[in-house]
């Protein structure tokens, strides 16, 4: 496994939607190596999440996690998984702002309006069919981690940028 540099704002590949991968490749295992790969440089940077694009590679897949025991009061945790080719169905009109942050976008972080439950279809990637609902916090990773597979990012969809901050002190 390998440690993949994460691309930051201003590189091309964060802003092009990338391709869907073939459900014969998952099963075939073509992307096996890259999706470990993915793990490991999650968990070195401590993401939530991680897109295909956000390490260099223009296809629509991430890696995601909810850990309740982080910022996610009340949230079910969700093991790391793999989304491929993933679509969203919004279930509830409400919209619910709240802070993000992305490891392509350093020292930032700013509200942003989410759907709070969503439908979720995607393929494992093992290649199989998934199907779920995601609420909350849940419904926000995932959201935002699709989001790069169309080529935006959490600042995009900012509805006011007076709630954009550093994250850090310099």
């Amino acid at each position: 496994m390998a440690i993949l540099k994460v691309m930051k704002l201003g590189s091309d590949v964060l802003r092009k939607r990338a391709v869907e991968i073939e459900s014969h490749d998952l099963k075939k295992g073509r992307f096996k190596h890259f999706f470990d790969d993915l793990r490991e440089t999650m968990a070195e940077y401590s993401g939530t999440g991680l897109a295909a694009p956000q390490v260099g590679t223009g296809v629509r897949a991430f890696l995601y996690m909810v850990d309740p025991g982080s910022r996610a009061k009340g949230a079910v945790e969700v093991p790391q998984t793999i989304l491929v080719n993933p679509t969203f169905e919004p279930l509830d009109p409400e919209e619910v702002e709240d802070w993000e942050a992305c490891l392509s976008v350093p020292f930032l972080a700013a509200r942003v309006p989410r759907p709070r439950k969503v439908r979720v279809r995607a393929l494992g990637e093992n290649g199989k069919p998934l199907e779920f609902v995601a609420d909350d916090f849940h419904a926000r990773v995932v959201l935002h981690e699709s989001d790069h597979l169309d080529g935006v990012v959490y600042l995009d969809r900012v509805r006011d940028r007076s709630s954009i901050r550093y994250t850090i002190d310099f």
